[in-house]
């Protein structure tokens, strides 16, 4: 579900980003009016769990021929030794209509539906109670996710930014924090390459024990992780690019733009790949 484009090097870039139809605040037609205004040569939508935006965006694309559309996915998995944490995978060119992808991914926005909940149950425990009927409105007919329900928290006044939920209680590890049950990161990389896709570890520096999960990736059919990463620090990121030489994987990455709106937040195009890096994705995706 791509365009071909003219390819140059100096293009913009961005792999990494979400819309209304997961946890972001665009929609797949607004992300991409702000894509085509901030030059934006190659993008990845990336919603988590949902492919369901994908033929909007690329239909509002047709209106700026200097924009492409990759065909993405964010696949939430169970971390390989933590139960109190989670593990995110990235896929590239993956073919949205692959029964066994759409059939995975439905059943990943059930799992997501309930650990809403039980999350819900663990914040009134806390004495931060909140109606569950107010966050499905807040993700408007998306697949539930832990934004929807900080957003919720800010709402009602119990916190004073989004942010503040990931210090404590819903990040992974938290006090309200569920833990995913079924999906191994194997699973993942395996649906993703069923699918025709390229499979790449988001965020590395966000994963429990990323030390002993990154060299193992080669093994899953794992081609790349999340260097050029808007939210990691230069000094990061060139730790990342190092790690990703070192184990013959695909230096990827991206804004990871969700358009919360707050004073920090990375906007497309802030960080990205070059376009080697594309290239090598499209050819692993093609090889699967």
């Amino acid at each position: 579900m791509a365009r071909a484009t003219q390819l140059t090097e100096t293009m913009k870039i961005d792999l990494h980003m979400h819309s209304t139809r997961s946890d972001g605040r665009l929609t797949p037609t607004a992300l991409v009016e702000l894509l085509a205004q901030r030059d934006i040569s190659v993008a990845a939508l990336t919603d988590h769990d949902s492919t369901e935006g994908l033929d909007e965006a690329v239909a509002a694309a047709d209106a700026h021929p200097s924009l492409r559309i990759v065909s993405g996915i964010e696949i939430s998995a169970s971390h390989p030794t933590r139960g109190d944490s989670d593990v995110h995978l990235l896929g590239y060119f993956v073919d949205c209509s692959d029964t066994a992808l759409q059939r995975q991914l439905s059943a990943l926005r059930e799992e997501r539906e309930e650990r809403g909940r039980r999350m819900l149950a663990n914040l009134e425990r806390l004495g931060y109670p909140l109606d569950w009927e107010r966050v499905q409105e807040i993700a408007a007919g998306a697949s539930i996710g832990r934004p929807h329900i900080a957003h919720a928290m800010v709402e009602r006044g119990y916190l004073t930014h989004y942010k503040d939920a990931f210090n404590g209680l819903l990040n992974n590890g938290g006090e309200a924090f569920v833990g995913r049950s079924g999906v191994t990161l194997e699973d993942a990389a395996c649906t993703i390459r069923s699918a025709g896709g390229a499979a790449v570890l988001a965020h590395p520096l966000y994963v429990e024990e990323y030390e002993t999960i990154v060299p193992r990736l080669p093994d899953m059919g794992i081609v790349g992780i999340e260097a050029h990463y808007a939210n990691f620090s230069e000094e990061e990121q060139r730790f990342l690019f190092g790690l990703a030489m070192r184990y013959g994987l695909l230096p990827c990455g991206g804004s990871d733009y969700h358009a919360m709106g707050y004073e920090d937040e990375a906007l497309p195009g802030t960080d990205g790949p070059p376009l080697e890096v594309l290239e090598a994705l499209e050819r692993l995706a093609g090889a699967g």
